[in-house]
């Protein structure tokens, strides 16, 4: 799709539906050598009869070599939902989403949930990539700004060429000095061990509760 990412979509043939709450994962049993394969649904739960999946393939190993050998009409198995890395959907917080790579899976999952069904608190995401080629679903995030006032993004590569126009730097480096009512909001961390060891570390020191942090390594 993208750099290394991939989206997939799977269509659920037995049963022909899925209930879950934006954010859970599932797990994909892919045979030997690794067997199992835990991926994030990218998609919102309303989107019942199928799921999207988010993957980077850089790494090569047995779980992205068995995604990028799928083909159109093979049949997969899985099992889920799983986790509770999910949306507090009833809190009238300020939600912001902090992504790194395809981290931003459950997140978006969260944030189409919550925007679709009419939630009115105010939706921030930024998103943390390497460079200008992994960036993917911006038309997308572009339409939901235009459709929901209360709905912003912001990209910031790490790994920018000279003519990037937009933010540099990583993730860390900008969410704590540009989001307002800091202390009185929630967030949603997902992304690589060390942004959220790193996030955790510079929202708590400046005085947001633990328990309005919610978090999910993937790497």
């Amino acid at each position: 799709m993208a750099g290394e990412f991939y989206v997939t979509r799977f269509v659920l043939a037995q049963p022909k539906e899925i209930q879950f709450q934006a954010g859970q994962y599932v797990i994909f049993l892919i045979g030997p050598p690794k067997g199992r394969h835990t991926l994030s649904i990218a998609s919102a739960p309303a989107q019942r009869g199928s799921i999207d999946i988010l993957q980077s393939v850089a790494p090569r190993g047995g779980g992205s070599t068995w995604l990028l050998a799928l083909k159109s009409g093979d049949t997969v198995q899985f099992l889920g939902p799983l986790g509770k890395f999910t949306l507090q959907k009833e809190s009238k917080r300020p939600k912001v989403f902090v992504a790194t790579g395809c981290g931003l899976a459950p997140l978006r999952s969260m944030i189409l949930d919550y925007l679709e069904t009419s939630g009115t608190a105010r939706v921030t995401l930024w998103w943390g990539l390497r460079h200008e080629t992994d960036i993917f679903w911006q038309e997308e995030l572009d339409g939901l700004r235009k459709k929901y006032p209360n709905f912003q993004y912001t990209m910031t590569l790490s790994k920018p060429v000279d003519a990037w126009m937009g933010v540099r730097g990583r993730v860390t480096q900008h969410v704590v000095g540009e989001t307002t009512e800091l202390t009185h909001s929630e967030f949603y961390l997902c992304g690589s061990r060390q942004m959220i060891i790193d996030m955790k570390g510079l929202l708590t020191d400046n005085g947001v509760p633990s328990e309005q942090i919610f978090t999910e390594t993937f790497f």
